[in-house]
């Protein structure tokens, strides 16, 4: 219902003569624009754990067809599947999906090992993958299966080319990997593995990402139908 709200602007794309038509996204920043510095229009308020944008449309204002709204005031949200708040087991899912390999994790020292690309297979499940990074600093190969299943814990991975090995601590979703780690003590971000320092895993850096959305502004509710129409008005539909 968003774009269906956006008139649309011919526009010469490539300077072939040929016009394509494309959402005019200018006439929306100038209303939301105008919204923003007029606070007596909006309020702030709290996206509640797993609720849709529709579901809070129909919380804020009692109809489900006000969730564009929320785009209008808040323009760190550009894509709503990916900026939205997102319960655990959605964020879960979205990282194993946006994480699509697996992560062997270890303590051993990763420097000079492996070569990329090569086929490594593990001790236990003799499963086999080809590693696609190796993370010398933050401890980990990136390995895309090939056969098999790895075993979550106790695996030695062994390089067929290189006849590198490790013991991993685990092998899963690098969603589950470090994206970082912390210093135990102050909390700052440690770009490598040491003594002293947490693992910061994509699925926590994921989170603090759709957290920082979760305090929206919003259009208070006596002016929410007056501001809507304003706005469809104001895109030429």
């Amino acid at each position: 219902m968003y774009f269906t709200n956006i008139s649309n602007v011919a526009i010469d794309i490539d300077g072939s003569g040929n016009l394509d038509l494309m959402k005019n996204l200018t006439a929306r920043a100038k209303v939301s624009d105008a919204l923003m510095n007029n606070a007596g229009f909006y309020q702030t308020i709290e996206i509640q754990d797993g609720e849709r944008p529709d579901h809070l449309s129909k919380r804020l204002y009692n109809s489900e067809q006000y969730h564009w709204t929320f785009l209008l005031l808040n323009p760190q949200i550009k894509n709503i599947w990916d900026d939205w708040p997102m319960k655990q087991s959605q964020l879960v899912e979205y990282c194993t999906e946006k994480y699509q390999y697996l992560a062997g994790d270890t303590s051993d020292d990763l420097n000079n090992k492996f070569i990329l690309g090569e086929t490594v297979t593990g001790s236990i499940s003799n499963a086999t993958g080809k590693i696609k990074e190796i993370h010398v600093n933050m401890g980990y190969l990136v390995i895309e299966k090939t056969t098999g299943t790895f075993a979550v814990s106790g695996e030695t991975i062994s390089g067929v080319d290189s006849q590198d090995n490790v013991a991993c601590n685990f092998i899963k979703s690098q969603a589950y990997a470090p994206h970082h780690h912390t210093d135990a003590s102050t909390g700052e971000w440690v770009m490598r593995r040491a003594a002293g320092t947490l693992p910061y895993t994509y699925i926590d850096y994921e989170s603090a990402i759709t957290e920082q959305n979760r305090n929206i502004k919003v259009i208070k509710a006596e002016h929410i139908t007056t501001i809507a129409a304003e706005f469809i008005a104001a895109m030429g539909v």
